[in-house]
């Protein structure tokens, strides 16, 4: 959880935060381990992430995940290019900084939402005070008439 957290308020600060990559016996970070378990997240929330990966203007942010997850798969039309060293370290980068767009793409998208819900929870006609009329023409005060009614 304490992991957790760590990303979330690198993320929520604008920050990169770089992945923890496993190291082979040289030492060297492929980055493919980490996509695998990436992707398999999404999957928990898969329709979120189609429309982050169809959107023409921030599905990009991905390309760099997508190239390490698939860059051994069974099927050869599914591979990347051969990835160098050089590449490698050049994708890992964009991956994290790719990470970072993903994250404001949601967030943006929560806010335009929560937004959306207060405007619609917001009432359309002044709100009716105990001792005003009752709203109903009843000529009664409203606690004396609606507002005072019970449920038995």
């Amino acid at each position: 959880m304490r992991h957790w957290n760590t990303i979330a308020a690198a993320l929520n600060k604008d920050e990169v935060y770089g992945p923890i990559l496993l190291q082979d016996e040289n030492g060297v970070a492929h980055g493919n381990d980490w996509a695998h378990g990436f992707m398999r997240g999404t999957l928990m929330r898969h329709d979120g992430w189609a429309e982050l990966v169809e959107d023409e203007e921030h599905g990009g942010c991905m390309v760099p995940v997508f190239m390490l997850h698939y860059e051994h798969d069974e099927d050869p039309e599914m591979r990347p290019e051969p990835i160098s060293p050089e590449k490698r370290e050049e994708v890992i980068v964009h991956m994290a900084a790719g990470l970072l767009q993903a994250y404001r793409y949601f967030r943006q998208q929560q806010q335009a939402e929560a937004g959306a819900r207060t405007s619609e929870s917001r009432r359309s006609s002044p709100k009716v005070g105990r001792n005003d009329p009752c709203p109903c023409g009843s000529g009664k005060k409203y606690k004396k008439c609606c507002g005072g009614a019970t449920v038995n």
